[in-house]
């Protein structure tokens, strides 16, 4: 294998294939494949739809071409003639994708976000989804000026496409802005989404433009750039009328890469510096008190905490607990836990994401979610044994979600994903489980569920289309359903029950206001219009927080509430003392409670918010209103799927030039491949001539390319592959007896076929590979040419539990094994018998302060059999050795004291320990510069290695101490590079390189 290392320009250069290449080009499956896809297509675009799907597809296309006329006149272009659009149900999370590349396509999911998310404010999913990812294939599309030059000589090269370098408040602010304007829903409108704007600015702490570029890991993460973006967007639109957006969009397609800001001084006439100055400026406000009296803060994780709910106590003398969930950068996803004791919170468990728990005396279940065949992120339940600390797992497949358990504890309730639909359903806790679906309707969302105290009813939030989410009662026993709590244009969500069934406690929002928490009486049916001043109600609030409520819990004694509340650095627990009750009257025979006066101004300005509200006491709910505009088939009919066929998106579409160098050579060449939309098929190839070489060695002819071929196939588990190449590599001889590489120009031509099966789950990941490869070596010295032929069967495995968290400077709480076996016969056609085997584990460990890591690495390899075909391992250098299963020269080579390819032998053996420490996290860039610099850190390391083929020597150990200093920065707004600088003494037991300090830098982490 080639040894060519290119540092700078083959980060880039490797960047621009990446994005030349679909994204189906990649080691595992980018769709579940289990999912069976066909196809439907209209005037401007094809859906790719799998079984479950029909109905979503045929209305999604309907969406595509009503969206397609939409956003013609706001964009000031006309859109693309042909876009893909895959719809695939493997993830509970809304979420939704776009890229030009290689072709224009979108993903869209086709699970629908719950009311309480910040993308929870829409009434039609699949049109919001795709309102804002069009929008992206709209805006990336363009190519003016030079730009339309180079993508008619290169094609669809990503350096051809100038909108794809913007940061990222521009590229998403713009989308979440058409995505409310279009649709009339969405984030502009969404009051809880808003806050995160309004608090920070509140509070003295907004934004500044260099830290939402892109890359940020504070709070609001990644969130900051479509929050911030939106809001400038709406400001300019405001202030100078929403057809400069257009304008905008369409001068910095025509911009060199990363210099689109200037653009705005043109169209503004006031700089972007300036600009977004002022609307900052417009932000600016007093501070506000968002907490009522008495109300404390339980919890300082900030981030995203959610779904705190009381348990009763584990032992007659044990205090009574909140099981809530937390997600941060600081580590894994956990279930927390809060003694009521006045102790500090304790992680429980393990849980990747989800929300709410049920708790009875002994257990606790909640969901989360889990990788399926690689590429399926499914929710299923699981148990904590509250005495033991032990989890176990209780179904698997079953996309179960948000439990609660009923009052005698033998029932859970839980919403079920299904596609474009969360069932209801009971699910029995016995020794076998068994579930019940309660209600199934198409394309209607059940999330939260909550049992009554009595058990005979269920309230939970529903959202189907036309409506917002709003909260309603189903009859345990029957399914009947009542709708309890609306809002015209507004969301109800999250309800949790008062302790004597007589109400529910719920958020709300209305309009753009934010969630607060209101008491809705059960039993009282009533129909009121808001009015100035409000007339009583029966919706009592109880919160008038600035930032948002969620999540509420009432006590088992009906004391005190709990509840997630959203404060300038995320969300946290916090509990209130429930307010006095409010006096019931009796007027005519309809029950009506009076607010309270200590409550009256947050009535009022809640009650002013709310706008309309209903209550029903219906035992049928009537069919959802019909969407303004709404479109319900393709018109003219919906078009016969077809068989999905990959051959139609698999030829290129562009080409990219290479530049490659490293200590010894400098390469020119060029880059092609291609893949289908949904990834089954990918191909690449490259070449590259020798522009420059190094002085005592034998060059080859410059005429003969350095070239590489590969294809894959990754419709199934596991991926089949084929990959040939012809490289060139220098003072890479066998080694002699000195343990050092002889002088020799190594041209290596090289076929190889395998299998590779990854098995990816959550908190592990293993890889194993296996391949027959056939390479041919011709070595030419100054004096002589000789050739191997090594045809060998290869294997390899590893296993990696370490994890990197959005603060790590390392991995972090885990190990990496890899091992790799090698065996090359004669009988085979090699030119000898021949064996290798390696073994790499890392163990990663936080003995210290948070994110400081021990990182301790112990690698060995060892070749046998014949001389000419025997595998050599390279030693030295500071280069990293990332991959546990690698089947080339510097594999086991981290030696930082040394040069790279200092020593070489049959057999290696090499200790690598570092301590790596924090040392500051600005986060901070200048402006719209590509560059934020994310993190600082440093390391001390000790290398103690020997590379030998006849007899191991101790005495013989090379070794090397030193530090180094590291900047974590996000590049082009998007990809995290690690740069460090380090210097090393090495020192060579055997004399044969003198000893000495080596400055050195290097791209990525050492190990």
């Amino acid at each position: 294998m080639s040894s060519v290392r290119p540092l700078i320009v083959r980060l880039s250069t490797s960047a621009l294939l990446l994005l030349a290449v679909s994204p189906g080009v990649r080691a595992a499956t980018v769709f579940d494949p289990a999912l069976r896809f066909r196809t439907l297509s209209t005037g401007h675009f094809i859906v790719y739809f799998h079984q479950g799907e029909e109905r979503l597809a045929a209305r999604l296309a309907a969406i595509a071409e009503d969206t397609w006329q939409k956003l013609a006149v706001p964009l000031g272009r006309t859109p693309p003639a042909l876009t893909h659009v895959v719809l695939v149900d493997q993830t509970e999370l809304a979420n939704g994708s776009a890229t030009p590349l290689p072709y224009n396509t979108i993903v869209v999911t086709a699970a629908s976000p719950a009311g309480s998310e910040f993308i929870g404010n829409t009434d039609d999913w699949l049109r919001l989804v795709f309102t804002h990812e069009y929008t992206h294939i709209i805006h990336l599309d363009q190519s003016g000026g030079w730009a339309r030059f180079l993508r008619n000589v290169l094609g669809r090269t990503p350096l051809a496409f100038p909108n794809l370098f913007l940061p990222r408040w521009q590229i998403e602010g713009l989308a979440a802005y058409e995505e409310s304007v279009i649709t009339g829903a969405g984030r502009l409108h969404a009051g809880d989404f808003q806050a995160i704007v309004a608090e920070a600015a509140a509070a003295g702490r907004p934004e500044p433009l260099g830290r939402v570029n892109g890359g940020l890991t504070d709070w609001p993460g990644g969130d900051a750039a479509y929050a911030y973006g939106l809001g400038f967007h709406a400001f300019l639109a405001r202030r100078y009328g929403d057809d400069r957006l257009a304008m905008l969009a369409t001068s910095t397609a025509r911009r060199v890469p990363f210099t689109a800001s200037r653009v705005f001084e043109r169209i503004y006439s006031r700089s972007l510096g300036s600009l977004w100055q002022d609307y900052q400026d417009s932000l600016r406000a007093p501070p506000r008190s968002s907490m009522g009296a008495g109300t404390s803060r339980l919890t300082h994780h900030g981030f995203n905490v959610a779904g705190p709910r009381f348990a009763p106590p584990a032992c007659d003398r044990c205090a009574a607990e909140i099981f809530y969930s937390v997600s941060t950068p600081h580590g894994f996803p956990a279930l927390y836990r809060l003694a009521r004791d006045g102790s500090a919170p304790v992680r429980a468990a393990s849980r990747y994401l989800g929300s709410t728990t049920a708790s009875t005396r002994d257990v606790v279940y909640f969901d989360q979610l889990e990788l399926r065949r690689n590429s399926g992120l499914y929710s299923d339940l699981y148990a904590l044994d509250r005495r033991t600390g032990t989890v176990a797992r209780l179904t698997t497949d079953a996309r179960l979600l948000d439990p609660d358990i009923s009052p005698d504890g033998g029932t859970l309730v839980c919403a079920r994903a299904a596609p474009g639909r969360r069932d209801l359903v009971l699910v029995s806790t016995g020794s076998t489980l068994s579930i019940t679906t309660l209600i199934s309707d198409p394309e209607t969302q059940f999330n939260a569920p909550r049992w009554s105290p009595d058990g005979r009813t269920i309230a939970v939030e529903r959202q189907a289309i036309g409506r917002r989410s709003e909260i309603v009662i189903v009859d345990a026993a029957t399914g009947a359903v009542r709708a309890l709590a609306t809002i015209a244009g507004g969301r109800v969500v999250t309800p949790a029950w008062r302790p004597d069934g007589r109400a529910l406690i719920a958020a709300a929002a209305a309009g753009d206001d934010v969630f607060n928490l209101y008491e809705i009486a059960v039993d009282i049916p009533m129909l009121f219009a808001a009015t100035d001043p409000p007339p009583p109600a029966a919706w009592r609030p109880l919160t008038h927080t600035t930032g948002g409520a969620l999540w509420p819990d009432v006590s088992p004694d009906g004391a005190t509430i709990v509840y997630a509340g959203y404060t300038v650095d995320g969300f946290d627990l916090f509990e209130m003392p429930y307010p006095t009750a409010a006096r019931v009257d009796r007027d005519g025979g309809a029950a009506v409670l009076s607010v309270p006066p200590a409550a009256g101004l947050a009535h009022r300005a809640a009650s002013d918010a709310i706008g309309t509200i209903t209550q029903a006491s219906e035992a049928v709910v009537a069919p959802a209103p019909r969407l303004a505009g709404q479109v319900d088939a393709v018109p003219g009919g919906v078009p016969a799927a077809a068989p999905y066929r990959p051959a139609s998106t698999l030829r290129p579409t562009s080409w990219s030039p290479i530049i490659a160098a490293d200590s010894h050579q400098l390469r020119l060449g060029f880059a092609t491949g291609g893949a289908d939309v949904l990834g089954y098929h990918g191909y690449a190839a490259a070449a590259t001539w020798l522009a420059t070489g190094p002085s005592g060695t034998p060059i080859p002819s410059r005429a003969s390319p350095d070239w590489d071929v590969s294809y894959q196939y990754a419709r199934w588990r596991p991926t089949v592959w084929l990959a040939a190449s012809a490289s060139t590599a220098f003072f890479a001889g066998p080694p002699g007896d000195t343990g050092t590489p002889s002088v020799a120009t190594l041209r290596e031509r090289q076929i190889e076929a395998g299998v590779l099966l990854p098995v990816r789950q959550v908190r592990v990941s293993q890889t194993a590979v296996a391949s027959l490869v056939r390479a041919v070596d011709d070595f030419t010295r100054p004096d002589d040419v000789s050739s191997r032929n090594r045809t060998a069967w290869r294997g390899g495995w590893s296993l990696i539990s370490a994890r990197s968290y959005g603060y790590s400077i390392s991995r972090e709480d885990g190990v990496s094994v890899g091992v790799t076996g090698e065996l090359a016969r004669q009988a085979w056609g090699a030119s000898g018998d021949a064996d290798a085997v390696t073994v790499d584990g890392r163990l990663y460990v936080s003995p210290f302060r948070r994110h400081s890591v021990l990182a301790v690495r112990l690698a060995g390899g060892l070749s046998n059999g014949d001389g000419t075909v025997r595998r050599v391992f390279h030693l030295g250098g500071a280069q990293p050795n990332l991959n546990g299963i690698d089947f080339g020269r510097q594999s086991i080579s981290l030696l930082r004291g040394f040069a790279t390819d200092t020593f070489a032998g049959s057999r290696v053996a090499l200790l690598n320990a570092d301590y790596r420490w924090p040392v500051a996290r600005p986060q901070w860039s200048r402006g719209t510069w590509p560059l934020l610099l994310h993190t600082v850190h440093a390391a001390a390391f000790a290398d103690v290695g020997h590379a030998w083929t006849r007899t191991f020597e101790a005495r013989d150990l090379k070794s090397s101490l030193g530090g180094e200093l590291s900047f974590d920065v996000i590049a082009g707004y998007s990809f995290r590079v690690d740069a460090a600088f380090g210097a090393a003494w090495g020192h060579d037991g055997s004399g044969g390189v003198r000893d000495g300090a080596r400055v050195y830098l290097r791209l990525g982490r050492a190990f």
